[in-house]
């Protein structure tokens, strides 16, 4: 140990870890205090060396280190390691914590030695480890688009940690701006302003503007921070709403319903948000509130009903408003097009017009006013119903159109007058009653008698004739005598109603052998009527309607058109149904109403009418339509409403459907009572919907009332809509608030308040609390919860922030909860409390030791954080260091003065003063260090090799290895590049980074192994390089994806191949080796078609099937097969194979149907197509063509191959051959479709053709000759016979009506469509021949080739009839009809005349049979009398009598044909009976002193009562007990031979009954009644069979029981009420002599016998 003056030295060497500063300080013997300096960056961690020390220690002891203070330990540890040291860092330091550590280190020893101390200076190095921060790092702000230039939008707060980072002195706006156009700018790196470029809201809404800021650290790297502010740019309302299209308007028609939508306004507003929102609004014009527009939308709509007639157009003014406030208005034309909605109203409906029947054509008679409401748009036509007497003018005149003749027996006509406009018809039913004109003069027919002289006054002598063509009452005559010439008038007398002349005054041949009378006729006189006409009615079946309103009493139809041509009186009877008794006919003949009519429960009555003119009776049908009135209004279901609706619904929400019903199922609309803003309704389903929405807040319930109407009437119901509060968010009242305070203010001084509004008035909904959301980091303020009050909460700091940003949140307390936010803006006032600052006291910089003088180093900037107020921060710089460097006190800028020399000093410390301007002013110090850095002299050198491997799939971008290099000088940066062996450029180096990384994909399939060569340079002036080469082996990897050799497959296989056929193979490659390139095929996923039908061979990629295939059921496979190699992981590839399955004949061809129909006519054209018989075959190809025939194996088939064919390829069936309908009504066969495979498949199908008839066939009578015979004098409407025809045809075509051929217009025969013959007038030959031609109802008609031949016999009824009247009734007699009939044949059957016959029978002198035939009597007939028809009996001659009693074989031939004309004869007795049901109606009777007339006498019926012959019996319609009713005429065929007949009783009263006064047969069905004459003559009457109308219906008639048992009786009695079933009746042929029976229903005859055999 070295002792010198009392101390020991000690070296220290201190060094840095950082190499800022390598040094090795000699401390001088005693050191000086603070000359030892250390630096240290701030970011060491701890444990790293300090510096070490080494002590010049030779004594041998040992050394104990201490530190001073101790408190410096916290942060340094010293090591003691003998004679050397190590300072350690023990805790990590902070420059902005701590800047400098100032300590010492006293050494010692054990030996006693003095100690010796050495002050040290730590100087922490500050590192750049903050960002510049702002606050807050997220700014919000609201502006204006109209905004002017220079504005300010922001003030930014930045601050950085970072002691001489110069932290936020470099500021700018990144991003969010507008580009080119920036509509903001960065001024002083505090403030946000506008620039010139004016904000547009309408372009964009929001900017998020992006600030960074960047410090400029002397040491280490560059750090940024960033902020966004939001700039929201509210709207101004610049625009005002322009209606475009104007002018507007539509053309709509009137009857569009309710809800059509009639026009769109459009509109535009440039301006957006709120102030681009527009509602609209009618304003004017909208007369009848028919039209409304919805408020959003612009939408207008039809509201009700629109009448052209009423308001032909409508000239709505439109007012659109903006958000704003700014309207617009325009006129929308909305014009009506007139529709034909109004039927032609009539002022009346039935018409009843009376005119003469001599009415000249061309007379108006009427007119039918009728009109529309629809005006002349649509103009109204008439056409009359029916045409042939009278038209209608296009004005409605009803004109005569042809000559009427009431004497024709047309009395009326009934017409249809039809009003129409272009769609709608209206009826008028128009009776027009013809009133007779006396247009005809009765003219005499010539009269000339001879009377004899001794004719008693009294007779009758003549009867005058005239003809009037006039008919009642205009023919009705009145005679009477006007002079005698030769005579006086009253020498005879003239019946004036007859016309009978009597002789009143004997007359004498001498005296005046000729007299000529004038008499004169009127023909104005009145009649004696015969009811021989049925009631005849216009027309059958009426139709009429009535309003369901109409009274009791109206009147529905005025005349039903009914009339007699006899003038009988009318009488009416009916039947409806349904039987409610709501309709009456009236005695003359009107339908009138009831009863209340009701459409609701009946809308329709069928009515039957009988008319009835005492003897027929005819019926009608009326179908009377109920008209439905308005009778009831609609019924709400529910008069009053209540429905409740959130206020946040959207529009087009429904609200509520009230609904209405109408007793008159009327159509119901619903409408509005006036317009209500927020709601609209459906006017067919009564729905309502909003239109826009609602707030609570202005209106909590609203009251609709509701329409129903059904066009008449309507109702009203009040619907109750309450708004259900929902919880809005609440308003400030200002979006951004501004206010000040000074900074460092005491806590809890009040700044102002914060006012929010809500506009929920219930509950939680409006109780707000406030919170400070954001901007308040520092925490220098506070808000009152419940007042909104701000207040200071800890001192603001203008150096902190100089204003503050905070966001507001006002929130209520409803459910879900809602809130809105504001911006407060408050500005903190600056004082002068802060000295000047630099940002760290220390800064260090580096300058070369080769620097010239004058050279600018560094320039210095403190900051004050006051503001400019008063100069608080203005600075000013000055240094007083001894240092060949000055500084400029007003820049800062730092400047060399003298030469540097880095080996003489290498380090300067500058210390500089920053002082303000303030008051009292306030001043900061840095002290600036200068470190002279090194020039390069030394090349770098690279340590260690660089080979290596790595596998071809190694990642882009990751490093390989990293170059460690070393170089003597002060360098610590070098460049790097690569020289050579950088094959395809795979490897990059950057320049002045040593990592190789690898920039592009390896293959090791292409380059296997690298050499590359890297040089490293450093970067001094001059550079020096050197260079290392490295080796890169490539490592295989399964890189490669396998390859198919194609890159589709199509393969195909026939359906229902066998499992596991092959059907094709797939092949794919693979570039890597080994494992890698080993490959296995699967099938992924199938695209198209069922599952599992195909599978893969994994090794070989062969396919094949698993299932049976049906190309039906799916004809296309499309599979995804994936190829995958061996590699880990394993790669793979795709490709879609295409397998078409092809076609074999599997299936059968089905027809369309199961069975085919069709139905042609008879005459179709040959070629014509009748039908088409498609049939389907799923198959394709020929497998699937089908090929169609009948089948002809079936009888069926041969038999329609005759008349159809089929077209082969499409299945058309053909006529061929024309089918006769008569011949087959319908065929049916079998018909076969057949595919074109092989084997072919085929199927069969009925196949019927129903044959149409035409009318192709004539009648043709069957048989086509008859024969009958009729009476010579009763020649009436009976039945003489009747001809049949058939034809072949069916329906129409086979209807049939007969006329006479040729026709005569006087013939004494008709023929009715029935082929009932009958005579017309009185028969007067003996034979009569006709030609009746048949001809059927087709179109056009046909007739009958041949005419039916008719022959007709006559005979005198007068010489043939005799008469029995039993007493038995109609059922007795029937019972035992033929009983009495084989025994009037079991008589002596040699009788030939009907004298004979009553002779023989022995007629008493109560002329009743006496005679026994085989010992059996008469008794059980109760024969009353029997007497013949004439007053002439007819005998036999008596040789006729001899020779049937001969007994020679003469007599024997003789009494054998006599007895076969006997056996004729009584046939002709039984046939008349059969015929000879109805007589001639208009006979006179004179049954003993008329020599002319018929005598006629009829078994006469007693009652079995004991009633007097007074008594009467009254017709009731109802059958009478006790009574015997029967009639049996006898008619025997005599010769004209008239022998003397014996004398009569001269006490036989003569019985003369008038014409007038002659019984009257009614017809009624199904049987008939015979009435007396009102008043008998000469105390007795006898019965007319005029009303029996044929032969074969005289079994049907049914006698009054004392019709002439009381001949003072005027009554009848009705027929019973069932009918009898009758024998047939027998008859012989007069041509043929054959004997018949013939069925009286059916009218075919049964022959009997021949003349040559007892049968047939």
């Amino acid at each position: 140990m070295h002792f010198f003056d009392g101390t020991f030295t000690f070296w220290i060497i201190l060094s840095s870890l950082s190499t800022l500063c390598q040094s090795i300080l000699e401390i001088s013997d005693p050191p000086a205090p603070g000359d030892k300096t250390i630096y240290i960056e701030e970011n060491t961690a701890p444990g790293n060396e300090i510096s070490p020390m080494t002590v010049n220690y030779d004594s041998g002891g040992t050394l104990v280190y201490d530190l001073i203070p101790t408190e410096v330990s916290e942060y340094i540890e010293l090591v003691d390691n003998g004679n050397q040291a190590t300072l350690k860092l023990k805790k990590a330091l902070d420059f902005e914590v701590t800047k400098q550590i100032l300590f010492s280190v006293r050494v010692s020893d054990d030996q006693g030695s003095t100690p010796d101390t050495a002050e040290f200076v730590l100087n922490v190095l500050p590192m750049n480890k903050h960002p510049p921060t702002f606050s807050p790092s997220l700014l919000f702000q609201r502006i204006d688009e109209n905004t002017p230039n220079d504005a300010l939008v922001a003030t930014l707060t930045c601050t950085d940690p970072d002691v001489g980072s110069s932290g936020c002195s470099n500021m700018r706006i990144t991003s969010g701006d507008d580009g080119i156009q920036n509509k903001f700018k960065l001024v002083g790196n505090q403030k946000i302003r506008t620039t010139n470029t004016p904000l547009d809201y309408e372009t964009k809404i929001l900017y998020n503007l992006i600030i960074e800021a960047t410090d400029a650290p002397s040491t280490g790297s560059v750090r940024t921070g960033t902020m966004t502010l939001v700039v929201a740019v509210d709207p101004v309302n610049e625009f005002t709403p322009s209606i475009v299209g104007q002018p507007l308007g539509r053309r709509i028609d009137e009857n569009v319903p309710p809800g059509t939508e009639v026009l769109d306004v459009d509109v535009t507003d440039n301006d957006k948000g709120d102030h681009g929102k527009v509602s609209f609004e009618i304003t004017a014009g909208n007369t009848g509130d028919v039209f409304m527009i919805m408020e959003d939308s612009g939408q207008i709509f039809t509201k009700g009903f629109l009448d052209y007639e009423t308001t032909p157009s409508h000239s709505l003014t439109i007012r659109v408003t903006d958000g704003g406030g700014s309207s617009s208005t325009a006129v929308a034309t909305i014009t009506l097009e007139n529709v034909d909605d109004n039927p032609p109203e009539c002022s009346k409906r039935h018409l009843q017009k009376f005119i003469a029947e001599n009415t000249t054509v061309g007379s108006k008679i009427a007119a039918i006013d009728c009109s529309d409401k629809d005006g002349s748009s649509f103009p109204l036509s008439y056409r009359i119903f029916p045409q042939d007497y009278f038209d209608i003018t296009g004005s409605g005149d009803l004109q005569v159109k042809r000559g009427l003749d009431y004497d024709s027996g047309t009395y009326s006509h009934s017409l249809t007058v039809e009003v129409r406009d272009s769609v709608h018809t209206a009826t008028v039913n128009v009776l027009i009653l013809l009133t007779p004109v006396n247009d005809f003069r009765p003219n005499f027919l010539a009269l000339s008698v001879d009377v004899r002289e001794d004719t008693l006054i009294g007779a009758e002598i003549a009867t005058v004739s005239v003809i009037d063509s006039d008919t009642y009452p205009d023919n009705v005559h009145q005679f009477s005598i006007v002079s005698v010439e030769n005579g006086l008038p009253d020498d005879f007398l003239i019946d004036s109603s007859s016309g009978k002349i009597y002789l009143a005054h004997k007359l004498d041949y001498e005296s005046t052998a000729s007299y000529r009378i004038n008499i004169s006729v009127d023909d104005g006189g009145v009649y004696q009527n015969v009811n021989d006409n049925r009631p005849m009615c216009q027309n059958s079946v009426l139709t009429a309607s009535v309003s369901e309103l109409a009274d009791a009493g109206f009147v529905v139809i005025p005349n039903l058109g009914c009339s007699d041509r006899d003038r009988d009186a009318l009488s009416y009877s009916f039947n409806q149904q349904p039987s409610d008794n709501r309709f009456t006919v009236s005695p003359s003949g009107e339908l009138k109403v009831n009863g209340v009519l009701n459409y609701e429960e009946t809308p329709f009555y069928s009515i039957e009418v009988s008319i009835n003119d005492g003897k027929f009776t005819t019926v009608i049908s009326i179908a009377v339509e109920i008209i439905n009135q308005n009778e009831w209004p609609p019924t709400f279901l529910k008069s009053a409403v209540q429905v409740s609706i959130p206020e946040n619904q959207l529009p087009r929400t429904p609200v509520v459907t009230v609904s209405a019903i109408d007793r008159d199922n009327d159509r119901l609309t619903y409408n509005f009572r006036t317009t209500y803003r927020n709601f609209v309704l459906d006017s067919n389903s009564g729905e309502i919907f909003l239109t826009s929405p609602l707030d609570r807040e202005i209106e909590d319930v609203y009251e609709l009332h509701v329409l129903a109407s059904d066009g008449g009437r309507q109702s009203t119901a009040t619907v109750m809509v309450e708004v259900i509060d929902v919880n809005e968010p609440p308003q400030f009242t200002k979006s951004n608030y501004r206010f000040s305070v000074n900074e460092n203010t005491a806590s809890g001084q009040t700044i102002e308040s914060v006012t929010a509004d809500d506009k929920d008035t219930t509950g939680d909904n409006m109780k707000l609390s406030y919170s400070i959301v954001s901007g308040n980091g520092e925490s220098f303020f506070q808000i009152n919860p419940n007042t909104g009050k701000l207040m200071v909460d800890s001192p603001p700091d203008y150096e902190v922030a100089t204003e503050v940003l905070l966001l507001i949140r006002a929130t209520d307390k409803g459910t879900p909860q809602q809130s809105e936010v504001c911006s407060v803006r408050i500005e903190i006032k600056d004082i002068n409390d802060n000295q000047p600052m630099f940002s760290s006291s220390t800064i260090q910089i580096w300058i070369p030791e080769d620097v010239a003088v004058g050279k600018s180093v560094t320039q210095i900037f403190a900051s004050d954080k006051d503001s400019a107020l008063n100069g608080n921060n203005k600075l000013s710089y000055n240094s007083d260091s001894n240092v060949p460097f000055e500084i400029d006190p007003n820049s800062g800028v730092v400047t060399v003065t003298n030469d540097l020399d880095r080996e003489t000093t290498e380090r300067y410390e500058m210390i500089v003063i920053a002082t303000d301007k303030g008051n009292p002013q306030l001043s900061g110090t840095l002290t600036v260090e200068v470190l002279v850095t090194d020039v390069n002299d030394n090349p770098p050198s690279v340590i260690g090799t660089y080979d290596t491997t790595i596998p071809e799939d190694f990642a882009i971008g990751i490093t390989i290895f990293s170059i460690k290099v070393q170089d003597p000088d002060d360098n610590s940066n070098f460049n790097f590049s690569i020289l050579t062996g950088n094959i395809d450029s795979s490897f990059t180096l950057d320049p002045t980074d040593e990592y190789l990384i690898l920039s592009s994909k390896l293959d090791r399939e292409l380059v296997e192994r690298y050499e590359i060569v890297i040089q490293v340079a450093d970067v001094g002036d001059p550079s020096y390089s050197t260079s290392v080469t490295t080796t890169i082996n490539i490592d295989d990897v399964n890189d490669i994806k396998p390859a198919f050799k194609s890159s589709s497959y199509d393969f195909s296989v026939k359906e229902h191949t066998m499992l596991a056929t092959t059907v094709g193979k797939v092949e794919a490659t693979d570039g890597d080796e080994g494992e890698n390139s080993k490959l296995f095929y699967s099938i992924a996923t199938l695209w198209k078609g069922g599952d599992g039908m195909f599978a893969i061979n994994q090794s070989s990629g062969e396919i094949y099937t698993r299932k049976d295939l049906d190309r039906e059921m799916e004809s296309q496979y499309l599979l995804w097969i994936r190829v995958q190699d061996g590699g880990s992981p394993p790669l793979s590839t795709e490709i879609t194979v295409n397998i078409t399955v092809e076609d074999i004949n599997d299936q059968t061809p089905v027809f369309e149907k199961q069975a085919y129909k069709a139905s042609i006519l008879e005459n179709l054209a040959k070629g014509s197509q009748i039908l088409t018989a498609k049939a389907l075959d799923l198959d394709e190809g020929l497998n699937g063509e089908v090929i169609y025939e009948i089948d002809f194996t079936t009888q069926e088939g041969i038999l329609a191959e005759q008349f159809f064919g089929v077209r082969s390829e499409s299945g058309d069936i053909i006529l061929k051959r024309q089918v006769d309908r008569e011949v087959y009504q319908e065929l049916t066969f079998p018909m076969i479709a057949r595919d074109s495979g092989a084997p072919p498949r085929s199927s069969k199908v009925n196949v019927t053709i129903e044959i149409i008839d035409v009318n192709d066939n004539r009648p043709q009578f069957l048989p086509q000759f008859y024969n009958s015979e009729a009476s010579m004098t009763d020649y009436c409407d009976a039945v003489i016979t009747t001809v049949i025809a058939v034809d072949r045809d069916s329906e129409a075509n086979a209807v049939i009506s007969y006329r006479l051929n040729p026709t005569e217009t006087d013939s004494l025969f008709q023929v009715d469509n029935f082929g009932y013959v009958k005579s017309e007038n009185q028969l007067t030959e003996s034979k009569y021949v006709l030609q009746i031609e048949s001809f059927d109802g087709g179109e056009p008609p046909l007739t009958s080739l041949k005419d039916a031949l008719v022959r007709i016999d006559t005979f005198e009824s007068e010489m043939v009839v005799i008469t029995f009247y039993l007493q038995l009734t109609l059922v007795t007699y029937l019972a035992m009809e033929n009983e009495f009939i084989d025994h009037l044949q079991e008589l002596e059957k040699t009788f030939l005349k009907n004298g004979d016959l009553i002779e023989r029978l022995q007629l008493n002198l109560n002329e009743i049979p006496t005679v026994s035939v085989e010992g059996k009597t008469w008794d059980r007939f109760q024969v009353e009398k029997v007497v013949p028809l004439g007053e002439t009996l007819l005998y036999s001659p008596p040789d006729t009598v001899t020779q049937a009693e001969e007994k020679d074989d003469l007599g024997l031939i003789l009494g054998l044909t006599f007895g076969l004309l006997a056996f004729l004869i009584i046939s002709v007795l039984i046939v008349y009976l059969a015929w000879r049901r109805k007589w001639c109606k208009n006979r006179d009777f004179n049954f003993f002193n008329s020599s002319k007339n018929p005598r006629v006498q009829i078994i006469e019926i007693k009652s079995l009562s004991d009633k007097s012959p007074d008594d009467s019996d009254e017709m009731t319609g109802s059958k009478i007990k006790g009574t015997k009713v029967t009639s049996i005429l006898a008619v025997f065929p005599l010769k004209h031979t008239e022998l003397p007949k014996p004398e009569r009783d001269t006490n036989e009263p003569l019985l003369n009954i008038p014409r007038s006064q002659a019984p009257v047969f009614m017809k009624t069905s199904p049987n008939l009644s015979i009435q007396r004459p009102d008043t008998p003559v000469f105390g007795k009457t006898s019965p007319d069979y005029s009303g029996i109308s044929s032969r074969q219906e005289f079994k049907s008639v049914t006698l009054s029981p004392s019709l002439f048992g009381n001949p003072m009786s005027n009554t009848s009695t009705p027929a019973p009420t069932k009918p009898v079933s009758f024998n047939p009746n027998r008859g012989i042929d007069f041509v043929t002599g054959w004997i018949y029976e013939e069925d009286p229903e059916t009218k075919t005859r049964k022959w009997l016998r021949t003349p040559d055999s007892d049968s047939r």
